[in-house]
């Protein structure tokens, strides 16, 4: 990846300008939402593009050798995500968009680091230390949190340990597997179920499928080994049956998915009114600010994509969901671009795990799956989230410019 030419670099340029439009545009028509002017959500969207354009216009100066798209796609999702947090509740919007702020500083820091140290000797063991004490934090110290023990209060601020966990989780998997093949298999499998395990006891099921089958995709990456693909899966199936036996909120949401018409007002309440959103939203949507997310439950985490598509229609989020397969595609390509194993198993691992959560949410909320509880990527409101999947993407940054010999300017 070279350093941008002068008409790729105004292509992103105009990319990052059409971005700052669709904040003005949107924070325009909030602002008129209540039939008298507003000037609060234009303040939001200027905040929002100030901390966008230094954020680009910095790592495009100081590191001319990374990939400038994964910054731009993310703050695109992060714009509309905004938008809607601050359609359902500003208070939350005011919270996120400096979560976006701490975000893109630890974006520029990640990938900073990322790329002059990632290939200090650690060793696997070391990552899987740091994820088994990160996933036993909230068994000791935690709070329970919507039915799982997953979370860490620190006053008013609650850290989820596994959103980090998502990342040492990878660069174990990755240094364990560079040589493509497990050399002690009971040792490593056991490693994984101690993982899985943690978060099974945390009642945090959904974090438990996405690492589960997370690690699948590596290890079959790695090594091509179908047989142990099969294995997986059957155990897959295996343990969704075993969750559905001693697990009574996997009952309630597996029967929800089923039939959630059978119980409407309780245990199908959530998926009903995501579905009554998504069938209000129609081909072009409502329009923002005319829908109604006020009656959808957890609407600026688990169900944001519910209101979005009421508001924005099919074509709104048909777009939304291309810009996350094309964040996604960035990650797969810049895996594949690079011949170092371990730094390819640690792109891949990090870009597994989003396109993982991005369609087990989507999937959720359209009723093409279970719901699993777990956030959607950049939109969904939550501090620990948005931070680590930004460090996420600074990682994915750092590896390419350290895989592809990048260097800072000064």
């Amino acid at each position: 990846m070279k350093q941008l030419e002068p008409r790729t670099e105004a292509i992103y340029n105009k990319n990052i300008a059409i971005t700052a439009l669709v904040g003005i545009l949107a924070a325009l028509l909030l602002a008129f939402r209540e039939g008298v002017f507003s000037p609060v959500p234009i303040y939001g969207s200027l905040i929002f593009i100030v901390i966008m354009f230094v954020g680009h216009f910095l790592t495009n100066h100081l590191f001319p050798k990374q990939d400038p798209a994964l910054f731009i796609l993310c703050c695109f999702i992060c714009q509309l995500g905004l938008v809607m947090l601050y359609r359902i509740d500003p208070e939350s919007a005011a919270k996120q968009l400096i979560w976006f702020g701490i975000g893109c500083l630890l974006y520029f820091i990640s990938s900073f680091v990322c790329r002059t140290w990632i290939e200090i000797k650690v060793g696997p063991f070391i990552f899987f230390l740091v994820t088994f004490v990160l996933l036993a934090s909230p068994l000791i110290f935690g709070v329970e949190r919507y039915g799982s023990k997953s979370w860490i209060s620190f006053g008013n601020f609650l850290f989820q340990p596994s959103e980090l966990a998502k990342i040492t989780f990878s660069l174990f998997l990755a240094d364990t597997l560079k040589e493509h093949k497990i050399e002690d298999s009971i040792k490593f499998f056991g490693q994984i179920f101690v993982v899985l395990g943690l978060l099974a006891f945390a009642r945090d099921l959904g974090g438990a499928m996405l690492f589960y089958f997370a690690a699948l995709i590596i290890i079959f990456a790695a090594t091509s080994r179908l047989d142990l693909t099969v294995l997986g899966l059957i155990g897959a199936v295996v343990a969704g049956l075993l969750g559905y036996q001693f697990f009574g909120h996997v009952r309630v949401r597996t029967k929800a998915w089923l039939n959630p018409w059978e119980d409407v007002p309780g245990k199908g309440y959530q998926i009903v009114q995501s579905l009554f959103a998504i069938a209000e939203g129609g081909f072009f949507g409502t329009g923002l600010g005319l829908g109604r997310p006020d009656y959808i439950p957890a609407v600026t985490t688990d169900f944001i994509f519910s209101a979005f598509f009421e508001e924005f229609g099919f074509l709104g989020a048909s777009a939304l969901i291309v810009v996350y397969f094309l964040l996604i595609y960035r990650g797969i390509k810049i895996s594949l671009t690079i011949e170092n194993s371990f730094l390819c198993l640690s792109g891949l691992g990090i870009t597994v795990f989003f396109g993982i959560q991005i369609f087990t949410i989507i999937g959720g909320v359209i009723k093409l799956i279970p719901m699993t509880g777990v956030t959607l990527p950049f939109m969904s409101y939550g501090g620990s989230s948005m931070v680590m999947s930004f460090i996420s993407l600074g990682i994915l940054n750092g590896i390419i410019m350290r895989a592809l010999g990048g260097e800072a300017d000064g």
